[in-house]
């Protein structure tokens, strides 16, 4: 599907609603997973970040305006200690209910030009629980006017305090404009490139158009992407905006993510890749969002529950909070940061909360989503801002597991959030979550698995990644670095454009036996040949099981090498990379993506020339004539061809894995004139 140009928000359309008095909202209310983190010391932090964070829609311009108080509000100036109100929030199901809370401060600029009210909360079940991870964001009320919104508290402590966000704050934050196209009514599936939106032609190819990137990008080479470095990079950038002030004793701030369908090694994946950021991975259970039943809520409403879906169907992952405030189709939600991202495009549901799970250490909200509903768009200091009418925009996933005789669910669908880090890290997952509950076997295993990735404006590509173990079931980590996962990360980083990934299609092939030989020896059948003729090597290959086989290969050794040695190295395929220039757009990153190594099923045979050779533009030159350097190398310029040095690459099939490396060498007689 080719990218184009979406709807606006027509923010200063919305602008204007978001100044309309409001009545109080009393319906139903549903917390999620906004849960407090603290030391052993009980330290105060904020509660939930809600699951998921993810900027990946290009980013506009324009300043944030603040907007008068709406008149059922009560600005923090009028609130006193002692005062008594009432909180909402959903103890369970999806219907709010009143808490008590009284009053007990204020904290002046408690964060950059933010204050915080204190509060005791007083009901039979906040009695048990204290305070609970998923009531960030529930609407506090006094005189019967809002204040703010439920956020902060201690964990370990006797009391069930709590800190209030103000709720000029956060309106603060849903006045702030959006970006053209950041989410697209129709359900696009991105904005659309940098130059259609503003009108002109588009830019050299060679260059990177000037947009600004979501803070979630990956930075580094976009053909060496790495799924594990890409979660570092964030998690260094997330660490200053969830850690507590220097000169204050809280603790760093993490959200709670419901997880279902996930067996125990993707568990282990999603919390070293999504913990560092602040997120913090539960066990839980899927909900039915995609299919709703007829009972589910079809609005948001103040004090309901929210969840940010990251991945949903086979596999779900969802984080879940509490609305605060509605304002026509935008809503303001849990009182601080997921993680203080900006502008994003997540998709968002409705939740229905199971129980509140107390603990001596930490009492969260348990719950699950049951109808989509809207995107998450921003994601500020003082609370996230979702639009309901807008759609985020996901892919779907369809994995078949093929050779498992007998195994009773070999195919999953999952959708997946379109994010530059959450799409590779959850496919990741979703792809040896399915293999490793399918093919749950402790024997030999050899598999392959083919995926297709389709790419809107580019077409399909096809990659094929491998493995082989001995006795050790396949699992998540076998697909982190998998080249699925690596294109997938190059495309939605690339800095040229933005790439729509419309679907993937996943269909890995089993056989439960050891397809791997290790290369034992190689010989040279015949130590010095003639100019031209090709230098023979017996290889001999052990396999798993078996006699040691031979195999004997033929690499052609150019004439112009007569007179002299030559080295020749001997590697797996899926361990040779091949001559590639750097690519310049994204048309050049998609041809290169399925051409980086050789078929992994090969050994490769590789000698050095004595010529160099050169990329530039997209092109290889693997042999330039002496004195071609100094005429393709620019003097005005800094612009010039990559060198390296010329060599010869023989690939020879073999049907299986090698495992292991040698060289040999073989003398070329001289010309005789």
């Amino acid at each position: 599907m080719p990218l184009r140009n979406t709807p606006s928000l027509r923010p200063g359309a919305h602008l204007a609603a978001r100044a309309v008095p409001l009545a109080i909202r009393c319906g139903t209310a549903v917390a999620g997973a906004a849960r407090a983190l603290v030391d052993r010391e009980g330290r105060l932090i904020p509660l939930s970040l809600l699951a998921g964070a993810v900027c990946s829609a290009a980013v506009g311009v324009g300043a944030a305006q603040a907007i008068s108080a709406p008149p059922d509000t009560l600005p923090i100036s009028e609130v006193k200690p002692g005062m008594k109100g009432y909180g909402l929030t959903v103890f369970s199901g999806t219907t709010p209910e009143k808490f008590d809370v009284e009053v007990i401060s204020t904290l002046r600029n408690f964060r950059p030009n933010q204050d915080l009210i204190l509060i005791k909360t007083q009901h039979p079940r906040l009695e048990v629980a204290r305070t609970v991870a998923g009531m960030s964001g529930s609407p506090i009320y006094v005189n019967g006017k809002m204040i703010g919104a439920y956020a902060y508290g201690w964990l370990f402590g006797a009391e069930a305090i709590a800190g209030v966000t103000p709720i000029k704050s956060m309106l603060d934050e849903l006045a702030r404009p959006l970006p053209r196209g950041i989410a697209p009514k129709g359900g696009g599936p991105l904005p659309a490139p940098v130059s259609a939106v503003h009108g002109g032609a588009a830019p050299h190819a060679a260059a990177a158009p000037a947009r600004l990137r979501s803070g979630r990008g990956f930075v580094g080479a976009v053909d060496a992407y790495d799924l594990a470095g890409h979660a570092g990079q964030i998690a260094a950038r997330v660490a200053p905006t969830i850690a507590p002030p220097e000169s204050t004793s809280l603790a760093r701030a993490s959200t709670p993510v419901m997880l279902g369908g996930l067996g125990g090694t993707s568990l282990r994946i999603a919390s070293d890749l999504l913990g560092p950021m602040g997120l913090d991975p539960l066990q839980a259970g899927g909900g039915s969002s995609a299919n709703p039943e007829p009972s589910a809520p079809t609005r948001y409403v103040d004090g309901g529950a929210i969840g940010v879906e990251l991945v949903r169907g086979d596999i779900s992952a969802m984080g879940i909070g509490t609305v605060t405030r509605v304002s026509g189709d935008k809503l303001v939600a849990f009182g601080h940061p997921m993680m203080n991202g900006g502008v994003t495009n997540l998709p968002t549901a409705i939740a229905r909360v199971h129980w509140i799970l107390a603990s001596q250490n930490r009492s969260f909200k348990i719950g699950e989503a049951v109808r989509s509903v809207g995107t998450l768009v921003n994601d500020r200091q003082a609370a996230i801002v979702v639009d309901s009418a807008a759609k985020a925009p996901i892919f779907p996933m369809r994995i078949q597991i093929e050779g498992v005789e007998g195994a009773p669910h070999p195919t999953w669908n999952v959708d997946v959030a379109h994010d530059q880090f959450m799409a590779p890290a959850f496919v990741a997952m979703a792809v040896g979550n399915a293999v490793e509950a399918t093919t749950a076997e402790r024997r030999d295993m050899t598999w392959r698995a083919t995926s297709q990735l389709k790419i809107g404006r580019y077409g399909t590509v096809s990659l094929v990644d491998f493995g082989a173990g001995n006795g050790t079931p396949l699992s998540s980590d076998d697909f982190v670095r998998s080249r699925l996962v690596r294109a997938m990360g190059a495309l939605l980083n690339n800095p040229w454009e933005d790439v729509s990934i419309e679907r993937v299609d996943t269909r890995v092939k089993v056989t439960f036996d050891r397809e791997v030989v290790l290369l034992r020896g190689a010989k040279v059948l015949e130590p010095e040949i003639d100019a031209g003729a090709p230098a023979r090597i017996r290889l001999d290959l052990q396999p798993h099981h078996g006699a040691i086989e031979s195999r004997v290969i033929e690499v052609p050794v150019p004439r112009e090498l007569a007179g002299g040695q030559v080295d020749i190295e001997l590697a797996p395929g899926y361990e040779v990379e091949r001559p590639m220039a750097t690519p310049n757009n994204v048309a050049e990153l998609v041809a290169m993506l399925p051409h980086q190594t050789y078929d992994a099923e090969s050994v490769v045979a590789t000698f050095r020339l004595r010529e160099n050779g050169a990329a530039y533009r997209g092109q290889v030159a693997s042999r330039l004539p002496p004195g071609a350097m100094d005429t393709l190398r620019p003097s005005s310029t800094s612009d010039a061809p990559e060198t390296f040095g010329a060599q010869v690459q023989v690939p020879v099939s073999l049907k299986r894995f090698l495992v292991g490396k040698d060289t040999v060498s073989v003398t070329v007689r001289p010309i005789l004139r």
